[in-house]
């Protein structure tokens, strides 16, 4: 099946942008595990603080910026830059497509879906708009993360005031990513992508080793 350039263009798209969504999974997948072991790993952690401090701070300012880069509306080519492709060329997203691409008999289940619609493209966007952690990471990049801004630079506890976030506002993130990305993508050809974070569990292994040699 020779597929046109539009095709094309959405499954590249499709896949850089998963690509992304699992990087920023992985960096807070790994920041949560770290902050998790600290818990009961807190005295191998400070056998080397300058390294795990390093590693605690660099992965907080990339969760920041790739958060912005993936849902700002300035983003070139993020989620929103996405559903504004996806809107222009609905025709891709047709039933009739999705059967014509996996070849699906009629009356198959995977063609009992509801259709995209200008309608579902406006809903993904307000469900973007309406994340309320992204004030905090939008105050963070600008005044922070990406440029030092005066005000914050010289009172570090006024944008941890002004910019609050908590654990479930890194989960809410990762899956508004995860539902829009998987919806179009499902619609196109039926493929599902999972967005989990890569290998997190590594630092335990090294953790518990660095444990179990202490002991010794």
């Amino acid at each position: 099946m020779k597929k046109t350039e539009t095709e094309r263009k959405f499954e590249e798209y499709r896949e850089y942008l998963s690509k992304e969504a699992i990087r920023l999974a992985s960096y807070v997948g790994l920041y949560r595990r770290l902050h998790e072991r600290r818990a009961d790993r807190l005295d191998e952690m400070n056998m080397a603080p300058a390294f795990f401090q390093v590693a605690l701070d660099a992965l907080f300012s990339a969760i920041v910026l790739w958060v912005d880069k993936l849902l700002s509306e300035k983003s070139e080519r993020g989620l929103v830059n996405f559903l504004k492709f996806c809107e222009h060329n609905r025709k891709i997203f047709e039933v009739k497509e999705l059967q014509r691409r996996r070849n699906y008999p009629d009356g198959h289940w995977m063609l009992k879906r509801e259709p995209i619609t200008f309608q579902t493209i406006q809903e993904d966007r307000e469900k973007i708009k309406r994340l309320e952690p992204l004030k905090s990471f939008r105050l963070r990049r600008n005044k922070f993360h990406a440029h030092f801004d005066k005000e914050y630079f010289f009172d570090r506890k006024k944008l941890s005031k002004e910019a609050p976030l908590k654990w479930s506002d890194l989960e809410k993130v990762i899956d508004v990513i995860k539902d829009i990305i998987n919806r179009y993508s499902a619609a196109y050809d039926g493929n599902l992508y999972e967005l989990e974070p890569v290998n997190v569990t590594d630092v335990d292994y090294l953790l518990d080793r660095l444990h179990r040699s202490k002991k010794r």
